[in-house]
C-alpha cells in the first residue's frame, strides 16, 4: 500500500475517534498529522546515520556478506587488473612490478590477505609445495632444471632419475594505502641453492610506493606475463628471465598504456684474460612501453648498457643494446604467448647465457660485444574439467667468434609438451615431455630427452 493510502486510513481513524470522544475532528486530525511528520523525521535521521557508519567486515567464511579479502583489497587502494585471468603451474606472475600496484592476473581479487587489527595494513603468507619426479634418457647436466646450455657434449649414454622438492616456495606480501599511492612489499624464497642441492634462496625482495619501485626482482627488460607454462622450472633458454637489484619509475600514460624507466645493477659478463678483470662503470638502463587490453598485452623493451674491461694497458669499453618484443593473446580460455629478442652484449639477461661470460670477448681491438638472437612461443589449450595442455618452443643463437673457445655456446633449442590437471583451486599435477639440444662453436652438438611429473599444493587460493 502506498504512503498516501496509509495517510487516508490514519486520517479516517483519527476523525472517527474524535467523533466518539466528542472532540473537534479537525483539531484531532491536525495533531495526528503532526505526530506522523515527527516520526518520519526521526526515521530519516536514523537512516542517514546508518548510511554514514562503516560496514564491519564479516568474519572469514561468513555467508551472505562481502568476503574479507575483497575488503582488504579495496582498503589497499588497488585498481583491478586489465589482463585476463591466467593460472600457471610455476608462478612467475605474482612478484611482477605493475603500474599502480594492480593485482596480478593469477590473483585478480587478492585472495588470502588478512588485516592487522587497528591498522590499514593487509598481509598475506603464500607460496606452494611442489614435488617433481624427473627422468633423463641421456646426460642432461643439471638434474633439477633443463638448462640447455649445460647439456654435456660427448658425455656418451646414460640415464638418471631424481625426486626433489626444491621448487617449493614461500612468499610474504604487504599492501596498504599511503599518501603517495598504494604501497606494496613482496618477499619470495625457494630452495634452489644450486644444481642437485637444496638451499634456501632469495628469489625476490622489493617494495613499490605508488609507481616508484626499488629492490631485487625481475629486470624491466623481462616480461614474465609472456612466459609459457612448463612444469620445468627453467623454461626456454631464450627467455629473458633475469632477477637483479633495480630502481624504476612506472607511468600510467593512458587507458591501458603504461611506461617504465629502470636503472639496474650492471655486470660486465666477460671472460677475464690473464691480468685483467671486467668493470661496471655505469648502471644498465631499460625503458619499456606496454599496452594492456581485455585480449592480453603487448610490450616493447629497450636495454642500453656499457661493458668495460681493465688490464695492464688500461680501460676498454663498448656499448651493448637489446630489443625485446613480447606479449600474450587470449582466444577465449586459450593463450598464445611469446617474445623475440635481439641485441649485442646482453647475454646475461638470457636464461641460457646468464653467468657464462658471454656478453663480450676481449680481442686485439678491445671489447667485442657478442650478438644474440632469441625467440620463444607457447600455446595453452584448456580442455574440460580442469584439464589443460601446453606446447612450448624456444631457440637461442649466439654469433660465432674466433675469440670464443671451441666448446663455447653457439645455439640451443628447447621444446616441451605437457598435460596438467587443476584438480582443485589448491591442488594440481601434470606430466611433461622435454627436449633440449645444444650446439657449440666448433659444430659439435648433443641433445637430451626428459620426462617430468610434478604435483603442487598451493598454500593460499
Amino acid at each position: 500500500m502506498r504512503p498516501s493510502s496509509w495517510l487516508l486510513v490514519v486520517s479516517a481513524v483519527a476523525v472517527a475517534d474524535a467523533a466518539v470522544a466528542g472532540e473537534d475532528p479537525q483539531v484531532a486530525l491536525l495533531a495526528q498529522i503532526q505526530a506522523l511528520r515527527q516520526e518520519v523525521a526521526e526515521l530519516r535521521s536514523r537512516l542517514d546515520s546508518l548510511e554514514a557508519s562503516p560496514i564491519p567486515a564479516p568474519a572469514p567464511g561468513e555467508a551472505g556478506g562481502q568476503s574479507a579479502h575483497i575488503l582488504a583489497a579495496a582498503t589497499a587502494d588497488s585498481l583491478p587488473s586489465r589482463l585476463p585471468p591466467r593460472q600457471t603451474f610455476g608462478d612467475e606472475l605474482t612478484g611482477v612490478a605493475r603500474v599502480d600496484n594492480t593485482p596480478p592476473p593469477n590473483d585478480p581479487q587478492l585472495q588470502g590477505f588478512l588485516r592487522i587489527p587497528g591498522t590499514q595494513t593487509d598481509i598475506k603468507l603464500g607460496g606452494f609445495a611442489k614435488l617433481s619426479l624427473i627422468h633423463d634418457r641421456d646426460p642432461a647436466g643439471n638434474p633439477d632444471k633443463l638448462v640447455t646450455a649445460g647439456i654435456p657434449i660427448g658425455a656418451g649414454a646414460g640415464t638418471n632419475t631424481v625426486l626433489d622438492a626444491n621448487a617449493t616456495r614461500f612468499s610474504f606480501e604487504v599492501r596498504r594505502p599511503s599518501s603517495l599511492g598504494p604501497l606494496r612489499f613482496y618477499l619470495e624464497n625457494d630452495f634452489y641453492g644450486g644444481p642437485g642441492t637444496s638451499g634456501f634462496r632469495l628469489r625476490q625482495a622489493h617494495a613499490q610506493v605508488g609507481n616508484t619501485y626499488a629492490g631485487y626482482g625481475y629486470s624491466a627488460f623481462a616480461d614474465p606475463d609472456a612466459y609459457p607454462e612448463t612444469l620445468d622450472d627453467e623454461g626456454p633458454g631464450s627467455e629473458s628471465l633475469r632477477r637483479l637489484a633495480s630502481v624504476r619509475q612506472l607511468w600510467n600514460l593512458a587507458q591501458g598504456v603504461t611506461a617504465a624507466i629502470s636503472i639496474e645493477d650492471p655486470e660486465s659478463d666477460i671472460a677475464p684474460a690473464q691480468g685483467g678483470a671486467p668493470e661496471q662503470p655505469l648502471p644498465d638502463v631499460v625503458g619499456t612501453l606496454r599496452l594492456e587490453r581485455a585480449w592480453g598485452h603487448l610490450q616493447g623493451g629497450l636495454l642500453i648498457r656499457q661493458l668495460a674491461y681493465r688490464d695492464a694497458g688500461g680501460d676498454a669499453t663498448a656499448m651493448g643494446y637489446g630489443l625485446n618484443l613480447s606479449g600474450q593473446r587470449h582466444f577465449g580460455s586459450d593463450v598464445l604467448s611469446g617474445s623475440v629478442i635481439y641485441g649485442a652484449g646482453i647475454s646475461r639477461y638470457l636464461n641460457d647465457l646468464g653467468g657464462r661470460n658471454m656478453d663480450a670477448v676481449i680481442a686485439d681491438d678491445g671489447v667485442n660485444p657478442l650478438r644474440v638472437a632469441a625467440a620463444h612461443v607457447g600455446y595453452t589449450h584448456h580442455w574440460h574439467s580442469g584439464w589443460r595442455s601446453n606446447l612450448v618452443l624456444g631457440r637461442l643463437e649466439l654469433e660465432t667468434h674466433p675469440a670464443l673457445a671451441p666448446d663455447a655456446f653457439q645455439t640451443s633449442t628447447y621444446a616441451a609438451a605437457n598435460l596438467i590437471l587443476q584438480a582443485s583451486p589448491t591442488f594440481s599435477w601434470g606430466l611433461e615431455v622435454l627436449y633440449g639440444d645444444l650446439r657449440v662453436q666448433d659444430g659439435r652438438s648433443s641433445d637430451v630427452l626428459r620426462v617430468q611429473g610434478s604435483i603442487k599444493y598451493d598454500f593460499v587460493k
